[in-house]
């Protein structure tokens, strides 16, 4: 597999994934979990959120089409902390400057680590990132964007500020749904 690692953390490759660890920080506040439907496995400590499911903590949000989330059991049978997050269907994960795009998402609250696969792409601003896999280490910065079996490459495109088209010249990506829903409570 053709990867890209700490060492072209030096380019602008690696430099974007160091935002996704800016924008999470412990303690930041909840995580509110939106979607068109919810469906309690209540022995299993799982809930499933399907149909423009959306997870966001301060800054950052993860979208997908289905979204499963995995809680720790407590003694007297409710949920307590919330353990991982596995998102299928067009997943998206944003920050305020990045977003990165899948087919497949893996959060893990407890590493702080978050695994996309499956037709990656990461874009800031102009510059746009493509591989089978990344997975970034939020509480470190480091993150690894991998090819997928003996042909796939990583590939990327950088603009530096002299041929860079202004920023309205270059959109972000279109995230599909409605986006997160405001809790009204």
């Amino acid at each position: 597999m053709n990867h890209i690692v700490a060492a072209a953390a030096a380019s602008a490759l690696l430099a974007a994934p160091a935002g996704f660890a800016q924008d999470r920080a412990p303690g930041e506040g909840p995580l509110d979990i939106s979607a068109e439907r919810g469906e309690v496995f209540d022995a299993e400590g799982r809930v499933v959120y399907t149909g423009d499911a959306n997870v966001v903590r301060g800054g950052t949000r993860l979208r997908a089409d289905r979204i499963e989330a995995f809680f720790t059991r407590t003694a007297n049978g409710g949920f307590s902390d919330l353990q991982r997050i596995v998102a299928q269907g067009e997943v998206f994960y944003v920050t305020e400057r990045e977003i990165a795009r899948g087919d497949r998402g893996v959060y893990d609250l407890i590493e702080g680590v978050i695994t996309l696969t499956g037709s990656v792409v990461l874009t800031q601003g102009c510059n746009v990132s493509t591989g089978e896999q990344l997975v970034v280490n939020l509480e470190g910065g480091v993150a690894r964007l991998t090819g997928g079996g003996e042909n796939q490459r990583v590939r990327s495109v950088f603009f530096d500020d002299d041929t860079a088209a202004a920023q309205e010249d270059c959109p972000p990506p279109t995230i599909p749904g409605r986006g997160p829903v405001a809790f009204e409570g």
